[in-house]
Formats: structure tokens, sequence, C-alpha cells
């Protein structure tokens, strides 16, 4: 009964871990999200010696050279070995245990999600073999409840002291935001750091030579210089930019609404995404809804991006981590609903 209960919970807590986590990775609000994360973390910390007692009564049993008591024994020992590290990698970057970069000079937080990902096919391998297949009377029963309502306890006491501790251990400049990042620049034009995919930034932009291009579901594609850009109607605004590597950074950003040229280019019915596209390829989506709030920026802090900012142009996406802040930007790909469903028809003919 014990063992179905622990291990119905840790696949419980590992599935929304999962979600949140991935939640956290993706968007940058709301601040709740990323407090269940952590609740769900130290209520998983309140298990580990629970699942300890389990693992050893198991491998006590031995092993035996077949699938089920040889490979998977096995893969559970070293998923519960990465768990722990991951959630030692986690506490270390919260309470600013240790160094701040780790192995090829990645950051404690990219290391914790880094592996986080990692072990999402192992688990589900682990619990496709191991699904504990809980009863109903474990959970509802008086000490089910007695059992859920500990756990909880510990989760919410874990995250609370934890959430003190890293107050304590944060340094004035360089408060947290929600999302566990530290500020690194404050209105400070383009000093503020960089986090580049390997590659990426390279190539200086021939600014005689590059062009903007709005295309997709429209009906009147646009071709924009930097010139063109700077012509239209601008718009600024303040906005956080948080990156998964740990940082963040609040700017003054300045450029022209995407609403701006959607319009001007006309899109063939409603829009429902938007797709940008940097002039090395990488590329991000957006839903409309997002979308709309988009600032493509030519100015930081009153001054031109710096190049390895994104100059001539990048996406400002209020709601997204940094990530989805597409520079270098080149195109902008519009797709629109009823081109989507012409489409889609053409398809199915």
């Amino acid at each position: 009964m014990v063992l179905r209960f622990v291990n119905t919970s840790i696949l419980a807590l590992i599935i929304l871990l999962t979600l949140s986590g991935f939640y956290g990775l993706v968007w940058a609000f709301p601040g709740w999200m990323y407090e269940i994360h952590r609740i769900s973390g130290w209520a998983l910390i309140g298990l580990i010696p629970w699942k300890i007692g389990i693992s050893l009564r198991s491998l006590g049993r031995g092993l035996r050279p077949s699938f089920d008591r040889g490979i998977i024994p096995i893969v559970s020992v070293a998923l519960s070995a990465v768990v722990c590290l991951i959630i030692a990698l986690g506490l270390m970057w919260a309470w600013r245990v240790g160094p701040e970069l780790l192995w090829l000079n990645y950051s404690v937080i990219s290391w914790h999600w880094i592996l986080a990902l990692a072990i999402v096919p192992p688990f589900a391998l682990h619990a496709w073999q191991r699904w504990p297949r809980p009863k109903r009377n474990e959970f509802l029963s008086r000490q089910g409840f007695i059992k859920l309502a500990g756990l909880s306890f510990i989760g919410v006491a874990g995250w609370g002291a934890s959430k003190v501790l890293a107050s304590y251990r944060a340094t004035p400049d360089e408060p947290r935001a929600a999302s566990g990042s530290r500020l690194k620049g404050y209105l400070s034009g383009n000093s503020f750091p960089v986090t580049n995919s390997v590659g990426d930034g390279q190539k200086p932009i021939d600014l005689s030579a590059w062009r903007l291009l709005v295309g997709g579901d429209v009906v009147t594609p646009l071709t924009l210089t930097y010139q063109d850009l700077l012509d239209l109607p601008s718009h600024s605004l303040v906005a956080t930019l948080d990156c998964t590597v740990g940082w963040y950074s609040v700017q003054r950003w300045k450029g022209i609404r995407l609403q701006t040229l959607i319009d001007q280019a006309r899109p063939q019915g409603k829009v429902l995404n938007v797709h940008f596209r940097a002039v090395e390829g990488h590329g991000q989506g957006l839903l409309f809804v997002e979308a709309k709030d988009v600032i493509l920026c030519t100015h930081v802090g009153g001054a031109p991006l710096g190049h390895i900012h994104g100059f001539p142009l990048r996406a400002v996406v209020p709601s997204r981590r940094g990530w989805f802040w597409v520079k270098w930007l080149s195109e902008i790909v519009i797709i629109s609903a009823a081109a989507h469903s012409d489409r889609q028809a053409h398809r199915t003919t």
C-alpha cells in the first residue's frame, strides 16, 4: 500500500513538475505557475526517504538477466540519481550555493532544466513498466488523506522556508524575478547580457542588402528596408527580457508595432499566428493573441540595437521567455484562418 502511494505520488509530481517547468521555459507569466513548480519539488523531496527504502528492498531481491529485473531496476536507480541531481541544481541556483556556471560554461539553472527534459523519455519508459496501479482507498481513505495532507504540508513548508532562504541569499543589485532569474541590467541600453546559440550572430549584417519580408497569407506582401522601418510611426515600452539561462534585464525598447505591418500587409482573413525568422534561419511562432503585442525593435535605451543584440531588428515579445525574442529578424510569415482552411481542404481532396 505504501509502495503504490509513494510511486503514484512520485509519478503525479513528476508530471506536474514537467508541465509547470515547460510552461516556465516558454512564458514569462504568471508567477504562480513557478510557485506550483517549487511546491511540487519540495513534495517530491519529502518522498525521497520512502523511495530509497522501496528501491533498497527491490535491489535486495537481486538482479536477473531480463528486461524487467535487469534493465528496468538499473534505469530506476539511474533516474533516481539524476532526479536528485536536478533537485540539487535547482536549490543551488535558488540559494546561490556554488559557482554560477558549470560544465560547458552553462549556468546551474540551465543544467537543471536540460537534465529535467533529458529524463522525460526514460522516465516515461520506467513509468510504463512500473505503473503502480493505484487503488482509490489508498488516497480517499482516512489514512490516505493523512498521507496526502502530510505530503502537501512538506511541499508548502519547504517552499516557504526555501523562499525565505533564497531572499536572504539574494544580493540587492541582482534581485530575483518570479522565474528565479537574476537581474543583469536595468534601463542600461545595450549593456545587458547576451545568450546565443552556437554560430548565431557571427556574420555582420550588410544594412544596404538587408530587407524585412512580410508575407504568408496576405494580400500585399511587404519588402522593407531599415530606413522604411524608421520612417514608420514608432512605439516604445519598458519590457523585461527573461532568459532561460538565469538572467533577466529590464530595458526601454523602441520600434514598430507588429500590428502596423500586419495591417499594411492585409491578411487574408483572421490571423491565427505569426512566425518570425532570423537571417541565419532561427525561427519562432506565436499565436496572434500574443503576437499583436509584439514590438519590432530597432533601438534600446535610446540607441540603435548593438549587433550582438539583434541589429537591425529584433522581436520584443513581453509574454514570452527570451528565446522567442528573435534577433536579426529578416522575415515575418502571417498565417490566417481562411487560407489555413483552404490548404486543409486542398490536402483532403
